[in-house]
């Protein structure tokens, strides 16, 4: 078992074998089943809030954040499924012995960029599905899983202890976030942050290697992928849902960032069956 007992030390070298996996849609009302498993379970919430307890320890898990439970120990639901919770699992197994260098990863982390690791979920499903999964791939498609989830967390926990110019960088890619369904600009996140726009613009290109305009279309092209997904919104409405008054700039948009258009990208990527966890 790895040291400290709720951290996993992985490297490209682990040994490693995936089982299955699934993405788990809450009813309206139920609880997570209480058990010990005998492999590891990797939870990355998508929607609502997940409450479990592992042992002595209870959790909180939102969207956006994993979960690791461990093999042995027993776990179980400290409160009902929230309404529209959803999740993706996955079991997997993990050799004992730590391996001499690598990555620590947290038994719970934050994944900024969730699609990420969405995309390597929906891999790992749709082979499920189609009684495609060969194990060396499935066992590569969960380490790229563990080792972004511990790349993104490590990089958020170092953000932290940014100078004030990258601090004020970040609060602007923060109010980006928070603001890119609306149509914002570059001049109205200066004077939200009380700075200067030329110098809120250069610090920014300093830490993110690309101007604030760009910026908010990354913010929206990603909220765009992940609708295009994830919802059978209509390409008009995922327009008005990402801040773009008119479909038609949406459209350019899309194809400037990934070389296609929204229909198209939806159609490379066939929505999934649910499984249960």
């Amino acid at each position: 078992m790895p040291d400290p007992p709720n951290q996993l030390v992985i490297s490209t070298q682990s040994a490693l074998s995936a089982s299955n996996a699934g993405l788990f849609v809450a009813p309206r009302y139920g609880l997570h089943p209480e058990r010990e498993l005998a492999s590891f379970e990797l939870i990355f919430v998508r929607s609502g809030v997940l409450r479990l307890w592992e042992d002595q320890n209870r959790f909180e898990i939102s969207p956006g954040q994993t979960l690791i439970l461990w093999p042995g120990r027993r776990h179980g639901p400290s409160a009902p499924y929230e309404p529209k919770t959803s999740f993706y699992w996955l079991h997997f197994e993990l050799d004992s012995a730590a391996p001499p260098a690598g990555i620590v990863l947290p038994q719970v982390a934050e994944v900024p960029r969730a699609l990420r690791l969405v995309e390597l979920f929906r891999r790992f499903l749709d082979d499920q599905e189609n009684n495609e999964l060969e194990p060396n791939y499935a066992s590569t498609l969960v380490k790229l899983m563990l080792l972004e989830i511990a790349a993104q967390d490590q990089s958020k926990q170092a953000k932290r202890g940014q100078l004030p110019a990258r601090k004020l960088a970040a609060t602007a890619q923060v109010t980006i976030g928070k603001r890119f369904r609306e149509p914002i600009t570059t001049s109205e996140i200066a004077r939200t942050l009380h700075c200067n726009p030329d110098y809120l613009g250069r610090v920014y290109r300093e830490t993110f290697g690309h101007s604030l305009t760009t910026g908010i279309h990354q913010a929206r092209m990603h909220h765009a992928k992940n609708l295009l997904l994830l919802s059978s919104l209509n390409v008009k409405e995922i327009s008005a849902a990402c801040g773009y008054g008119n479909p038609d700039y949406f459209r350019r948009m899309f194809r400037r960032f990934f070389d296609m258009q929204p229909n198209q990208f939806r159609s490379l990527h066939p929505r999934q069956h649910t499984n249960a966890a």
